[in-house]
C-alpha cells in the first residue's frame, strides 16, 4: 500500500444529451482543465474511510469500491476540485471517478473504466467522465454506447445562469420528450458521429444546438435564442448543461481570428446577461481555463 494519487476532469454540460429508443444517453463534452484531484491515505488499522462530509458520494463510492475486492481497511481520502457545484459540470462524477482512481492506485487495484461505470450508477447519474476523450453514454445505467474521439480544437465561451441544480433528483422526474424530440436526438447523434468521422467542426456544433432547443422544455435557458443568433453569426453552436445552469458557444480554435472572436462573444454575452453581473470565461482544449480558481 502506498499513499495513493487520482484525477479526473469535470465537463462544460453535454453536447448531447436525451433519449434514442426510450434509452437514456448523454455526449460527453470533457473539460481537462476543469480537475477534481484525490488522495488517499490508506489506515490498514482502520475500517472506516474518512472524509470531508460534503464528498459523502466520494466515499461512497470508495466504500463500494473497497468492497468489491474484499478489502476490509480503510484510510482519509481528501478531494480538491475546481469544478463548481451544481452547476451541471460533473462536479460529483469528478469526485467518484478521481477517489476510485486515488484508492486503486494505493492498493494496486486492477480498476477498469467498467467497473468505475457499474459503482458510480449505484450512487448517482453519472456524467460518463471515467473516459477521457467524449462518448456517448448511457448516465442511467452506467453503460458506454459508443466512443468518438477527441474535439477538435474548440474555444467554449461561457456564462453562468445562477443557483444550482440537484442532479438526482432532477433526473428523477420522466422527461416529457416526444417522439419528434427522440427523432432530433437521432439526428444530433448522427451529426456528432458525422462531425468526428469527417473532421467537421461546424457538424458538432449542429448537434449541440438541436440538443439545447429540445432542452428549453426540460430546464429552460434565458435568452437561448439570442445566444443560438450570436453563435450564428460566428459560425458556431450552443452547448448547454442539460441539468446545470452553464451555456455557451462554441467555436473553432483553428479560425484565424479566434481570439477576436472570444472578445466579441465575451463583450455580447456580458451584455445579454447584464441582469446577472456575472463575467463571461472560456475553456479550450489549445489553452488553459480562465476565472477559475481550486476550491475546496
Amino acid at each position: 500500500m502506498k499513499i495513493g494519487k487520482g484525477s479526473c476532469n469535470g465537463t462544460f454540460g453535454e453536447l448531447v444529451q436525451g433519449i434514442i429508443d426510450e434509452r437514456p444517453f448523454l455526449i460527453t463534452f470533457p473539460i481537462q482543465s476543469l480537475r477534481s484531484e484525490a488522495s488517499f491515505i490508506p489506515d490498514p488499522t482502520s475500517p472506516e474511510l474518512t472524509g470531508v462530509t460534503s464528498k459523502v458520494k466520494a466515499i461512497k463510492a470508495g466504500k463500494l469500491l473497497l468492497n468489491q475486492f474484499d478489502l476490509n481497511g480503510g484510510g482519509k481520502l481528501d478531494i480538491r476540485s475546481n469544478i463548481p457545484i451544481g452547476k451541471g459540470m460533473a462536479s460529483s462524477s469528478a469526485d467518484i471517478v478521481a477517489s476510485m482512481k486515488a484508492i486503486a492506485h494505493s492498493y494496486s487495484l486492477p480498476l477498469t473504466q467498467d467497473i468505475i461505470s457499474a459503482i458510480a450508477a449505484k450512487i448517482e447519474p453519472t456524467d460518463g467522465v471515467m473516459y477521457d476523450e467524449v462518448v456517448a453514454y448511457d448516465y442511467i445505467h452506467g453503460d458506454l454506447i459508443e466512443r468518438f474521439g477527441v474535439l477538435p480544437p474548440f474555444i467554449l465561451v461561457g456564462i453562468d445562469l445562477g443557483g444550482a441544480v440537484n442532479t438526482i433528483e432532477f433526473n428523477q422526474f420522466k422527461k416529457a420528450y416526444d417522439r419528434y424530440d427522440q427523432h432530433l436526438f437521432s439526428e444530433a447523434y448522427h451529426w456528432v458521429r458525422e462531425g468526428f468521422s469527417k473532421n467537421e467542426f461546424s457538424l458538432i456544433c449542429k448537434a449541440t444546438t438541436i440538443s439545447a432547443r429540445v432542452n428549453q422544455k426540460i430546464l429552460r435557458k434565458p435568452y437561448l435564442f439570442e445566444m443560438e443568433k450570436l453563435a450564428h453569426a460566428f459560425q458556431g453552436g450552443i452547448v448547454v448543461a442539460h441539468s446545470g445552469t452553464v451555456v455557451g458557444i462554441l467555436i473553432d480554435k483553428n479560425r484565424l481570428n479566434s481570439n477576436e472572436i472570444v472578445f466579441q462573444l465575451s463583450k455580447h454575452l456580458s451584455h445579454l446577461f447584464k441582469n446577472l453581473k456575472k463575467t463571461p470565461f472560456y475553456y479550450s482544449n489549445v489553452t488553459n481555463a480562465k476565472n477559475i480558481n481550486f476550491i475546496n
